[in-house]
């Protein structure tokens, strides 16, 4: 009778296990929501904020939909499964939109976009995390 309350715990303790480990990798799939959407789904929500921030008319929204659609196709193509990612590419490729973009806009639309461009930088730079027993971030290596 002891060997089978034993067992019974130690099956108990191990679905336990599986179950919670089940659940935290479901719950890593879940946490970065862009990572499920399409190429046109991220650029019309780039776009998206573009308009909201920078308050585009109809004519600029078209021509920066077709530039901001190109741009994540090709960054999309840069970030082939099984390769890394070509980070020089990927920083010409955004320069290249950030300009195209900012010939579209007018002059006080070109100082908030600057704003725009200089906030997510900040933000990006705030995002790497240090390797242990360096003091280095994955971006410098």
């Amino acid at each position: 009778m002891k060997t089978f309350k034993k067992v019974t715990r130690l099956a108990f303790a191990f679905s336990l296990f599986l179950m919670g480990t089940t659940a935290f990798a479901q719950q890593a799939n879940s946490s970065n929501p862009r990572a499920n959407l399409t190429a046109e789904q991220r650029a019309q929500a780039q776009v998206q904020r573009y308009q909201k921030q920078l308050d585009l008319t109809p004519e600029q929204t078209v021509k920066i939909t077709a530039i901001v659609t190109a741009s994540v196709q090709e960054m999309d193509k840069l970030r082939t499964p099984g390769t890394r990612p070509d980070r020089q590419a990927m920083q010409a490729e955004a320069q290249k939109r950030a300009l195209e973009i900012n010939a579209i806009l007018t002059p006080a639309q070109q100082e908030k976009f600057a704003a725009m461009l200089a906030k997510q930088m900040e933000q990006g730079q705030g995002k790497r995390q240090p390797i242990r027993g360096t003091n280095k971030t994955k971006g410098d290596i």
